[in-house]
């Protein structure tokens, strides 16, 4: 592994606010017909900077990344959730966001990105994790399934024609 797992500090901000703006293009060629319209706009960095700037201050919320070579090659972000849900026991942390670099994929880095906020989590006695990952991302799914996550349910969308 030529790359450091690593909790985030805030100058790794502005290299994961790139790494969300490449993600977001990506989920945005993924969307199903007729949904994520809004993907396909360009983000606002200031906003999105802000936004996990503030993430990285709640103590319920984990940001770690993959650095290489001083770059900030991936990320993943998790928040504890405190509700009661029928699926999974509260607390529960879920998997809000994984990125890493087009360059960097298939490379193991999504793998250690996950088994380090599931250590996170099993540290803060938290033993239940979820995600969501999209239906058109079959190389997403086959990791996370390889590294033993089970489908809880299915999502389903409609658009419907306005008048």
């Amino acid at each position: 592994m030529d790359y450091e797992i690593r909790s985030t500090r805030t100058e790794d901000i502005p290299g994961i606010v790139n790494l969300y703006a490449e993600a977001t293009k990506l989920m945005h060629r993924l969307s199903p017909a007729g949904f994520g319209e809004r993907l396909g706009e360009p983000i606002d960095v200031k906003k999105e900077q802000e936004s996990f700037s503030q993430a990285l201050a709640d103590e319920g919320t984990v940001i770690l990344v993959a650095e290489k070579d001083g770059e900030i090659a991936g990320f993943v972000m998790g928040v504890v959730e405190y509700h009661v849900d029928d699926l999974v026991d509260a607390p529960y942390l879920t998997v809000q966001y994984i990125c890493v670099d087009e360059r960097f994929r298939r490379t193991g880095m999504g793998k250690a990105l996950m088994q380090e906020v599931e250590r996170w989590a099993v540290s803060k006695g938290i033993t239940n994790l979820d995600l969501m990952v999209w239906d058109t991302n079959t190389p997403a799914q086959s990791l996370f399934r390889k590294m033993g996550y089970v489908p809880l349910d299915i999502r389903m969308g409609k658009k419907l024609k306005g008048k």
